[in-house]
């Protein structure tokens, strides 16, 4: 069985790309990711459809403005992920200073 690090102890929000339910779900899943994690995806899945990558930036603005089942703290660390065609795929993290 691989190993797949716990991320839920380092990282506090993670903005997904929402590039579908399948998407989202698969992620929740394998990283072992609670409802309110993935929240800010599927809310921008809703509200506006499969934007692509830039899915991110509108979960990210979800956490800061809208989420009251896990609010946007200071010293919280943003997990940004997005998929592309292929093997493309890249991230990063932000700190709310």
């Amino acid at each position: 069985k691989p190993y797949v690090p716990d991320f839920k102890t380092c990282i506090d929000h993670f903005c997904i790309h929402a590039g579908g339910r399948a998407v989202i779900d698969g992620i929740e899943k394998n990283m072992k990711l609670e409802l309110f994690h993935t929240e800010p995806s599927r809310m921008a899945l809703m509200n506006y459809g499969n934007t692509s990558s830039s899915s991110i930036w509108y979960e990210l603005e979800y956490i800061q403005e809208h989420q009251k089942s896990n609010p946007l703290k200071k010293g919280d660390r943003i997990l940004q992920v997005a998929f592309g065609s292929g093997f493309k795929c890249t991230s990063g993290v932000w700190l709310k200073l």
